[in-house]
């Protein structure tokens, strides 16, 4: 039998501020190593390549304003920093750069304001 326990809220900040807003947050980070095949070794390895992370965020959309608007970030393609934080007081940050943003609505559910991060590979740092 096993024991019930409380599971994490991530909290997510742009620049260090709190997104307050913040529904849902999606962190990927890859390796982007490149598989090594060769003719007699069949699968050989692999090849280093460059560690980054992707980070989905989505955003409720309240009707008296935009929390974050990424648009001038991304048309400047200023370097912005994403934080996620665990509440054992751990955080990944990572900084880098808010490529697209989408917003939407649809009957029977919130308005969305969602954005696309890519940046440098982090760690759970405390």
């Amino acid at each position: 039998m096993s024991n019930p326990q409380l599971y994490a809220l991530l909290y997510v900040t742009v620049d260090g501020a709190l997104l307050t807003e913040e529904s849902s947050v999606q962190v990927r980070r890859a390796s982007n190593a490149q598989i090594v095949q060769t003719t007699a070794k069949g699968f050989a390895g692999v090849s280093p390549g460059a560690p980054m992370v992707n980070i989905s965020i989505k955003n409720a959309l309240p009707a008296a304003d935009i929390e974050y608007d990424a648009g001038d970030v991304i048309t400047s393609l200023a370097v912005v920093e994403i934080g996620v934080i665990h509440p054992s007081g751990k955080q990944l940050v990572a900084k880098g750069f808010i490529l697209e943003d989408t917003f939407g609505h649809s009957v029977g559910s919130e308005s969305n304001y969602d954005f696309e991060f890519v940046g440098s590979m982090p760690g759970f740092e405390e």
